[in-house]
């Protein structure tokens, strides 16, 4: 193979190569601008965000019940 022949198909393979991880490049960008603004996001983090108003709604109920105790038995104390 002639020299010149070998440095085209070199320099035709890095071409190729470079514009392949640009296009792949914007592809990832674009598909994760897509992910991150979908429905599928979005009501994950509602139901994150349930899920934790949930429990300090069910933190907040014990700590009023063991403060309902604990006035009942300091008034039976006394």
């Amino acid at each position: 193979m002639p020299a010149y022949l070998q440095r085209v198909l070199d320099l035709s393979f890095l071409v190729g190569l470079a514009l392949g991880l640009i296009v792949t490049g914007f592809c990832a960008i674009g598909s994760f601008n897509r992910g991150f603004d979908s429905v599928r996001r979005t009501s994950w983090s509602r139901e994150l965000d349930a899920r934790h108003r949930a429990v300090v709604i069910s933190r907040a109920a014990a700590r009023a019940v063991v403060h309902r105790n604990a006035e009942g038995a300091l008034s039976k104390a006394s």
